[in-house]
């Protein structure tokens, strides 16, 4: 059985509050797509520019270290991000307020049983701290 876990991994001070994740289905599957709801709330207005550095890890190995540019990111040019606004795509910002978005991945059959953690770092246009969100995720082998 896999399981998962998420820290909200950022300051009381942030600019945007990770205030929930809610996947469906519960438990990731591979060869399946697993979407994750991520409510937050901005404390102020994300305005274009923000960014979030990604990191994949299998146990100690880097597999994925990228730049992501968040606005572009909800315009889907990044298909293999697949994250959508659920408001809609955003004019270049992000109103103060509630913001829910949806994270929909389509995991690959040849997922190894093994345990990963995906780390996303995001700044603001000026390269103060946005926000910071850690997920683990193990597809070992159930004993």
């Amino acid at each position: 059985m896999t399981s998962w876990s998420y820290e909200d991994a950022g300051r009381p001070t942030d600019p945007l509050q990770i205030r929930s994740l809610s996947p469906t289905p519960e438990e990731p599957k591979p060869g399946s797509q697993w979407k994750v709801a991520i409510k937050a709330e901005a404390e102020e207005t994300i305005g274009s520019g923000a960014y979030f550095d990604l990191t994949c890890k299998l146990g100690m190995v880097k597999l994925l270290r990228k730049r992501y540019d968040l606005f572009a990111c909800l315009r889907g040019e990044y298909p293999e991000i697949p994250l959508t606004l659920d408001a809609g795509a955003p004019e270049g910002s992000i109103d103060k307020g509630s913001v829910e978005m949806t994270l929909a991945l389509d995991l690959p059959r040849e997922v190894p049983q093994a345990k990963f953690k995906i780390e996303a770092i995001g700044y603001t246009a000026d390269d103060d701290d946005l926000c910071h969100l850690v997920i683990d995720v193990d597809f070992g082998p159930t004993s």
